[in-house]
């Protein structure tokens, strides 16, 4: 692994009685290093630190070595005249332990301090892997500090050997799973399994966190713990405000379901749970819904009717998206959605109990990949699909010249939506844009699925041509028309202008625009299957010609089920969402209908 040099602190015996860097707020969680072993005496270890400038400072002084080395790397600013020795320090953290007068930074403190300041000590770390009882955990291999192959302040002390965090609040334990999630995702799963979870403050030195207090905290944040994003980065990954570098942050601490502590303690309603409300990997969320949807088949298959049938999968991704809603995490709902239309397509294809992730030459990747890729099930859909919405690098919008091309390639044809979502209640307990983005699409496919979105179309065009023709006949009913749509515009919330639209029902222009949303939709009815992509091209090209609607956008809002909060933006990311997830559905059929490939 690369190595670099970073300032940390050398705590006396069981970590007591020193606070480390930092406020416990801003600096919630941590790592623990270990020096190497192969020392024979100090003055030895205090001979190679030197030779290495592996720099330490006592306690009290504040070194501020970003701000005092120059380029050449030496030390400035007398920062070199302070320095102090490895074995100088482990005298220094003893007597704050026994003595009762000691020295704190370059003073005699009679009586002691009930907290000593951070020490500081400049090593250099990485190099090595995760060294545990003398095996390096990413290799298996035998690793000897004396003979080269492990830890040294020339190469590096190697990866953190523990985790630990500042405070026992559930917001910083919390922290904590997402800090082992984030070193898994960066290191490998095989390099984090099984690395200690630590518990440090100055009054009681090291507790651990332990596997039984670890499914405590799992139970609790699925059943009492209000679900919430890691609040140090959520106002930089929101809906209208992602930065790039803050959403990798994100998707590196997503928590793996498939990790043992959890598999083995929480009930998949609650892993759900936590999916939804504090984040989890694709690879595991797409596990889950697809154990669910194996039982779901298992249930078909000894059910008397379609009806008594179990529903798993949409029971799961139901509760999820509550607590995404929740969690106000639009990146989390997103993803269910996705997944569930995934898993979807998969259970239309086959009720045979087969894997969602298993790739097609999974079988002869596994010969070749190393051990840390072994376990993973793996589909180039699932991959491929949920890197471009991360990125948002989002498939072809519907109608673009992209979409024809590829719904061209795909067609045959493609699948129908997924058995409707239940989202109702969720809707109307939100007002955030990307949430209701979310929610609008699951509801969109829902009109698609059940049929209603068909028969409201014909009843729109009915009511818009009735409209068409009593405001051809009368300047009257168009100004009264205008009038009720000005007073239900703050219900509504449509963006319009007084004069402008005003002018519009005055004019001519309202008729024409009605007519051609009338003519719109009825060229839809004729050629469009209303549960394919074809019908959302339609709403999509409709949407992308209108400025200031108001009956139109009510009759839209009618049509797809959404309520009166969506305006033409929101009905439009929710019809571009609903896309997206119909579009890798096809893919995903698309792709389980290829020959594996033979290596």
């Amino acid at each position: 692994f690369n190595s670099f040099v970073t300032s940390t602190s050398l705590l006396p015996s069981c970590a007591k009685k020193m606070r480390c860097f930092g406020s416990t707020n801003e600096y919630a969680t941590g790592a623990v290093f270990a020096l190497p072993s192969s020392f024979p005496n100090d003055a030895s270890e205090d001979h190679a630190a030197k030779r290495t400038r592996t720099w330490s400072w006592p306690s009290g002084y504040s070194a501020k070595t970003e701000f005092n080395i120059d380029h050449y790397g030496n030390l400035i600013n007398g920062r070199e005249e302070a320095l102090v020795p490895l074995s100088r320090m482990r005298q220094m953290n003893n007597s704050y332990l026994n003595d009762t007068d000691y020295v704190v930074g370059g003073r005699m403190v009679k009586g002691g301090l009930q907290t000593i300041p951070y020490n500081e000590v400049y090593v250099r770390v990485g190099g090595p892997g995760r060294i545990s009882n003398g095996v390096d955990v990413s290799t298996d291999e035998q690793c000897s500090d004396a003979n080269g192959t492990g830890r040294s302040f020339d190469n590096g002390i190697g990866l953190p050997v523990a985790l630990f965090v500042r405070e026992a609040d559930y917001g910083h334990l919390v922290s904590l799973l997402r800090t082992r999630a984030r070193f898994s995702s960066i290191f490998g799963r095989k390099m984090a399994k099984g690395i200690p979870l630590l518990y440090i403050t100055p009054e009681m030195g090291v507790r651990v966190f332990t596997d039984r207090l670890q499914s405590q905290v799992l139970k609790t944040m699925a059943w009492d713990l209000n679900p919430f994003q890691n609040p140090s980065i959520a106002h930089k990954t929101s809906f209208d405000n992602t930065s790039e570098p803050h959403l990798q942050q994100k998707l590196e601490e997503l928590l793996d379901l498939e990790d043992d502590s959890m598999k083995q303690n929480l009930t998949p309603e609650e892993m759900a749970r936590i999916a939804g409300g504090f984040g989890a990997t694709d690879d595991s969320v797409a596990q889950l819904l697809n154990d669910a949807m194996q039982r779901d088949l298992m249930s078909e298959k000894g059910a008397d009717s379609p009806d008594d049938a179990a529903h798993n999968l949409q029971d799961l991704v139901n509760e999820g998206l509550a607590f995404a809603l929740r969690a106000n995490d639009f990146h989390t709902s997103r993803q269910l959605l996705i997944l569930y239309s995934l898993v979807a397509a998969k259970k239309r294809k086959n009720s045979e109990t087969a894997p969602l992730l298993e790739s097609n030459c999974q079988s002869a990747a596994v010969a070749n990949d190393g051990p840390d890729n072994s376990g993973r099930r793996e589909s180039v859909a699932l991959q491929n699909t949920m890197k471009m919405v991360h990125n948002k690098k989002d498939l072809p919008t519907p109608g673009s010249a992209s979409s024809n091309a590829e719904l061209s390639k795909l067609y045959i044809p493609p699948p129908p939506p997924p058995p409707p979502l239940d989202t109702d209640r969720l809707r109307s307990a939100t007002n955030s844009d990307g949430l209701l983005a979310v929610l609008g699409a699951a509801q969109v496919l829902r009109a698609m699925q059940d049929g209603s979105a068909k028969r409201r179309v014909l009843e729109s065009i009915e009511s818009v041509e009735e409209w068409i023709e009593n405001g051809e006949q009368s300047v009257a009913f168009r100004v009264a028309s205008w009038r009720d749509q000005r007073a239900a515009q703050g219900d509504l919330k449509i963006a319009m202008e007084s004069d402008s639209n005003f002018m519009a029902f005055i004019s001519n222009k309202a008729i024409a625009n009605r007519k051609r949303f009338a003519e719109q939709l009825k060229a839809a009815s004729a050629v469009t299957d209303f549960d394919s992509l074809q019908f959302l091209q339609t709403i999509h090209s409709v949407l992308s010609q209108m400025n200031s609607p108001c009956l139109r956008l009510e009759l839209l809002q009618y049509i797809l089920g959404l309520d009166n909060r969506y305006s033409v933006a929101h009905v439009k990311r929710s019809v571009e969402l609903a896309a997206t997830c119909l579009n890798i559905s096809s893919e995903s059929d698309a792709l389980t209908d290829e020959k594996p490939v033979s290596q």
